[in-house]
């Protein structure tokens, strides 16, 4: 047991896997990820209390939740937004949403100027949007629908590339000269930067009504194609 020390127990079920961080505020009690088949309902929940069986705490040692709260697929969001709110409430805790961007522009430094994040957004394409830093991460413009083959096409050094893909755009995206700019967003590395967030803003006194939450899904039809 780890003394009266309190955690914040974030999820992130956004896209292609399933991620979980506990976190005080210093450090990391437990991350996990893992990918699922669709599975994301009847594997969240049980994943949650094992991770916390197995660091010795219980419900009753958070003080809040987060959760990635998209863009992203429509039955990971749906399954993660419906677990984080029913443990929030259930304990009266605090429930951050933090937007799937968000988290993965986290712990980014200013040096980096411009990137270009992504999400995969099926049928092989991809979800891309700009950001430049202006005192914080900044969008410059709207989403655009690309894929890993148009990206390569009209990159030019000096952007960053930050996001997820698949394993059939990484064999596309991981080669010279793009792969030196490419930063990996997946896995357990946004949840993270959802938690880090999430406790930022409880310190803040922040207190988000976990009721009031909704998901933003990645509506891929009425992205334009660029």
């Amino acid at each position: 047991m780890r003394g009266k020390r309190s955690y914040l127990l974030a999820l992130d079920t956004a896209t292609l896997g399933l991620a979980l961080a506990l976190f005080d505020g210093a450090e990391w009690a437990a991350v996990t990820y893992w990918r699922t088949a669709d599975r994301h309902t009847a594997e969240l929940m049980q994943r949650c209390q094992e991770l916390m069986a197995k660091v010795g705490l219980t419900p009753e040692d958070l003080i809040a939740v987060a959760v990635v709260s998209g863009p992203g697929s429509f039955t990971g969001l749906r399954a993660g937004i419906a677990a984080a709110k029913g443990l929030a409430m259930a304990l009266d805790r605090p429930l951050f949403g933090i937007g799937t961007e968000e988290a993965m522009l986290a712990d980014l430094p200013p040096w980096m100027e411009t990137l270009n994040v992504f999400l995969p957004a099926g049928r092989g394409r991809l979800a891309l949007r700009r950001y430049q830093w202006s005192g914080q991460w900044m969008p410059a413009g709207e989403p655009v629908l690309t894929t890993a083959e148009a990206l390569i096409a009209s990159w030019t050094p000096g952007v960053w590339l930050v996001g997820e893909w698949t394993a059939q755009d990484h064999m596309r995206l991981g080669q010279p000269p793009i792969v030196p700019w490419l930063i990996p967003r997946g896995g357990p590395s946004r949840v993270m930067g959802a938690a880090r967030l999430a406790w930022a803003r409880y310190q803040a006194g922040e207190r988000p009504d976990p009721a009031l939450l909704r998901p933003i899904y990645l509506r891929t039809p009425s992205v334009p194609e660029g």
